[in-house]
């Protein structure tokens, strides 16, 4: 990436890179885009300790399906 990115960009590769999951950067870009940091923070520290066992398919699809279930119009950016 060029030298200047967006806060939403580094939060997203942050994400990316906490989940191993660096194929879904565009789709946590948007998610950075649209969702307050730290409601995607949260989220994403309840996914980093759920056990492996746990996880059905990748933690980047737990993520996901957590941000969609979680999401209202309070964790949305102003």
């Amino acid at each position: 990436m060029n030298k200047i990115e967006t806060k939403e960009v580094r939060l997203a590769i942050e994400i990316a890179e906490k989940l191993n999951d660096l194929k879904s950067l565009a789709q946590f870009i948007g998610m950075c885009q649209k969702y307050k940091e730290s409601f995607l923070k949260d989220i994403l520290k309840k996914v980093v300790e759920t056990p492996q066992h746990k996880i059905r398919k990748t933690r980047g699809a737990l993520f996901t399906y957590l941000v969609r279930l979680h999401a209202d119009k309070d964790n949305y950016r102003s």
